[in-house]
């Protein structure tokens, strides 16, 4: 008897307290007692998890000819989220030093979001608990440009498409919306080993709005890039500058780069710090195997 009643105590608490959490969402949201809750989703970077519109990452400029797999793990800190997945990388390299395809996965996320964050982000209160979610993928087809200059400068067309695969929307971890970029990345040798990139390109993305159905965004980096003996350092700014104001839609992101190749492997350690409508800050690290012997050295740069 003791049993069932403790049961039944159980059963009665936790309905109450989903009772509650409805509660508090359509006050926090200001729900009209009719509308789908996705309507109340804030579908910015700056209001959802670090991966669900991440910043592209600013390329070399230069098409990358090898076949490799990469697995790496992320941790992202920031008050009121603080959250771990697991990346999967690739790159095949269809006509060398032409035509490249490359495509980011996260398959695993697990996130801890604080009460006030759960609030600001208007998280729906069916998955208020929720701690784990899957990613989407992106896909990234790259084409180099004007060979014959390649002394001079270097220059690559990316053409990338995000595949709304994910889950976590009404946790506030993914956009649950396809999107799409494209940028001209370029290089210029500063000498030997030392080499200045650029990117300036076009971003848009599906948002949750009753006057706008997608976002459209300015998407440009800078940095430095330098390689000796299958070492590779790159540090960078880049972001994206979406044309709604304030709305969260301008991430921009500081982005330091470590890799060091043993024979078929490649260690990875990167650093990156959110700027401005991006507020964590992230270490990944681990590894690449490559998949042929073509690759087994880092790109040179042009004499």
């Amino acid at each position: 008897m003791l049993k069932k009643s403790i049961f039944a105590f159980s059963i009665l608490v936790s309905l109450q307290a989903t009772t509650q959490t409805y509660d508090q969402w359509a006050q926090t949201v200001g729900w009209d007692g009719i509308s789908h809750w996705k309507k109340y989703m804030y579908t910015q970077p700056a209001y959802m998890g670090p991966n669900a519109l991440p910043v592209p990452r600013l390329g070399n400029s230069s098409i990358d000819s090898s076949f490799f797999i990469a697995v790496t793990g992320m941790l992202h800190f920031s008050k009121g989220d603080n959250t771990q997945n697991l990346s999967v990388y690739a790159n095949y390299c269809l006509v060398k030093d032409l035509i490249s395809f490359d495509a980011v996965w996260v398959p695993y996320e697990r996130y801890n979001m604080s009460l006030a964050t759960k609030q600001e982000r208007h998280v729906f209160a069916q998955f208020f608990y929720d701690k784990e979610a899957t990613g989407e993928v992106h896909l990234n087809t790259n084409l180099q440009l004007l060979n014959k200059w390649r002394k001079h400068i270097h220059l690559v067309l990316r053409l990338g498409y995000r595949f709304p695969c994910s889950s976590g929307f009404g946790a506030a971890r993914y956009s649950d919306g396809p999107g799409y970029y494209f940028d001209l990345s370029f290089g210029k040798p500063l000498g030997k080993n030392l080499k200045w990139n650029g990117m300036t390109g076009f971003y848009s993305w599906q948002i949750q709005s009753d006057k706008h159905q997608q976002d459209d965004a300015f998407l440009f980096g800078t940095g430095l890039e330098w390689n000796q003996n299958n070492w590779r350092i790159q540090t960078n700014v880049a972001g994206y500058l979406g044309y709604l104001k304030n709305s969260g839609d301008k991430p921009v992101v500081y982005r330091f780069n470590l890799e060091k190749r043993i024979k078929r492997t490649g260690v990875l350690l990167a650093f990156q710090q959110g700027l401005h409508d991006f507020d964590y800050s992230t270490i990944e690290f681990g590894a690449k195997y490559y998949l042929n012997r073509k690759s087994l050295s880092l790109a040179k740069l042009p004499k």
